[in-house]
């Protein structure tokens, strides 16, 4: 029979209590370790993470604000996701853009800019996390990212905070959920978020609008985004899975602890992160991978469309199609649930869903 402790880990799984609340009812101390002795690994490895956790607080983020993508044709770059996904041009200002998708008031975002120089390859600089009431908790915030010891903490304009999380990895850690102060290159201009300079700087991503391509109708509605694939050194990933969870109070779908390809899913919102090994030598960490679910999805009705545009596409299982963006970046059209399909049904890979990479 399961003890009282498994029962109430199985309860914040499902979603039934919140993190705190089993932390609370574990006793994030050096009880709840000791107790953890006594449960299975899964659970005791939470008990042991919350006592560490104990003096920290967490922010949780109900969404991905934007992800930044640098492009080899910004403007080619935006009318392709625009199209193809029907997401909504909110800002640009001919050297850049800010995409939104899926809710008015919690979007999900995409920042789309040319290369800083010619000889930089296309990818994803950064992704930054969208948090309920920023300016309420933003001197915490900063306390808690000074006693994780995070590096390069930096404000982004007045409405945001940078850091490298312990990978190393560049993020722009939390801005708002939405807000004026927050576009492509609004650093410098937002240092005071109500100056004339930074609404100015806002102002001049609105003018051309109006000339920017809209969506044919064609294509797909997104919905959020499914995923988002980063990959990290494996000597990090358990360091970037308590980070996650523990500040930004991510909940633990799916964890692979196999030393040469292990990987973790954690989910945020309607979002979800999977944290991977590294396959480069150099052992630094990137994304290179996302995944948006689009609304009515449906496998057969996806492949026809995507056929019929000449997009090349692989399955990823029953929930998803692999494609390329225009700079090569592994993107999926997907369906809800992906992340727990392939955690719970196909053991962390579509390799291993029942029927192969279409189950």
């Amino acid at each position: 029979m399961e003890n009282n402790s498994v029962k109430l880990y199985r309860s914040f799984e499902a979603g039934k209590i919140s993190r705190r609340q089993l932390m609370q009812a574990l006793g994030a101390t050096a009880g709840a370790a000791f107790a953890a002795s006594a449960l299975p690994n899964r659970v005791a490895a939470f008990a042991g993470s919350a006592a560490d956790m104990g003096a920290g607080k967490s922010f949780p983020a109900p969404s991905m604000n934007h992800l930044a993508l640098a492009a080899t044709d910004y403007a080619k770059s935006r009318d392709w996701y625009v199209d193809l996904f029907g997401m909504r041009v909110v800002w640009d200002d001919g050297k850049g853009c800010a995409l939104e998708f899926g809710s008015l008031a919690e979007p999900n975002g995409m920042y789309i800019r040319p290369l800083g120089k010619p000889t930089d390859k296309p990818g994803v600089g950064h992704f930054a996390f969208g948090v309920a009431n920023f300016m309420e908790t933003k001197d915490a915030m900063k306390t808690e990212m000074e006693r994780r010891n995070l590096k390069n903490i930096r404000p982004d304009g007045e409405v945001g905070w940078i850091a490298d999380d312990p990978a190393g990895y560049r993020l722009n850690t939390w801005v708002p959920i939405k807000d004026k102060a927050m576009y492509p290159g609004a650093a410098s201009p937002c240092v005071v978020a109500n100056s004339e300079k930074c609404k100015a700087g806002w102002e001049s991503g609105l003018k051309n609008l109006a000339s920017v391509p809209k969506a044919s109708g064609t294509g797909f509605k997104a919905l959020y985004y499914s995923h988002i694939v980063l990959n990290v050194p494996a000597a990090d990933l358990q360091k970037e899975k308590e980070f996650y969870m523990g500040m930004y109070g991510m909940k633990l779908v799916y964890e692979n602890k196999d030393p040469k390809d292990g990987d973790i899913f954690l989910r945020f919102g309607k979002n979800t992160l999977y944290l991977r090994r590294t396959a480069k030598p150099d052992d630094k960490p990137y994304c290179n991978h996302y995944a948006f679910v689009v609304e009515n999805f449906d496998p057969a009705k996806v492949d026809a469309k995507l056929k019929a545009r000449g997009i090349s596409h692989k399955p990823d299982s029953k929930l998803g199609w692999s494609i390329t963006d225009p700079d090569g970046m592994r993107i999926e059209v997907a369906g809800p649930g992906l992340p727990e399909h392939i955690a719970n049904d196909c053991k962390g890979s579509n390799a291993g869903c029942p029927g192969g990479v279409q189950g």
